[in-house]
């Protein structure tokens, strides 16, 4: 059994079908691990999120920001205006889409393989014990009974740069902008929220993965995505990035996880977006 991990789909599922072709998938054997951010930008979030429900057990997916406001605009937000979601609003299976959709994970992790994956990042003074119970709180929202209300609470919000003490809601907000928003952040974990590039609002930030201090180092190594403008982030050893912006024009990528060494594949795809 081979397991592959995939960088953001954004609704590229074209890209998607040819790099599986290219590494072979097989859903009877192998596992596909995708890293969040399934739809919206690209041309067919429909077929992306039917497929990847389709393969069932064979594939596990993390929610990221896009998948989080795909659920926002099923519980009634309006849409951005870069949005590409009608076809899964309108579509005859949505609602069983949105169900599929509102009970994936924040956080995967496999202790026997050694990885966890998550859309964006972990905060530096987070143990995986302590990112797995933030992740639960928010995932039993999400799959609760009230997950509308929930979702629309994420809309348009201002997010917490550092963990609030005493507000439980402010504090989940905040562990739902670290899982699928986190870029730069101090050590102490303040997070700017702003920046989507390469620079960091101050000298004191640095990547999330980057500080001296990361109390989840050396328990898993970590791969996600959600950082296009970083790319492909593959000379650290204990994370991995896979966001190298298929929606942008630039490349889907996989990434073996079960082989000695990470073996990386690559497809091109067409610009759906520009910056």
């Amino acid at each position: 059994m081979a397991v592959y991990a995939v960088g953001d789909i954004q609704g590229c599922y074209d890209p998607l079908r040819r790099l599986l072709d290219k590494i072979d998938f097989n859903p009877g054997k192998d596992r596909l691990w995708c890293v969040g951010d399934l739809v919206n930008r690209g041309p067919d979030s429909l077929s992306v999120l039917r497929f990847l429900k389709e393969l069932d057990e064979a594939c596990h997916c993390v929610l990221g920001n896009h998948d989080l406001h795909l659920l926002g605009q099923a519980a009634g937000e309006s849409a951005y205006r870069r949005d590409s979601l009608t076809d899964v609003l309108e579509a005859p299976d949505a609602g069983g889409l949105v169900e599929w959709l509102r009970h994936r994970p924040l956080l995967h992790d496999d202790k026997s393989l050694g990885w966890c994956m998550v859309h964006a990042g972990l905060h530096p003074a987070w143990t995986l014990k302590k990112a797995k119970k933030r992740a639960a709180k928010v995932e039993k929202q999400l799959r609760g009974k009230k997950w509308q209300d929930f979702c629309r609470s994420l809309h348009h919000q201002q997010f917490p740069r550092s963990a609030p003490k005493d507000d439980k809601h402010a504090r989940m907000l905040f562990s739902v902008a670290v899982l699928t928003r986190a870029r730069f952040c101090t050590a102490a974990g303040r997070f700017n929220w702003d920046s989507r590039a390469n620079d960091p609002g101050s000298a004191r930030e640095k990547p999330w993965f980057a500080h001296r201090k990361l109390a989840w180092r050396g328990e898993r190594k970590i791969v996600y995505g959600h950082w296009a403008a970083r790319g492909l982030v593959c000379d650290q050893p204990h994370v991995l990035g896979l966001d190298t912006g298929c929606v942008w024009g630039g490349q889907l990528t996989a990434a073996r996880l079960d082989a000695s060494e990470v073996a990386i594949s690559q497809v091109a795809s067409e610009a759906y977006q520009k910056y």
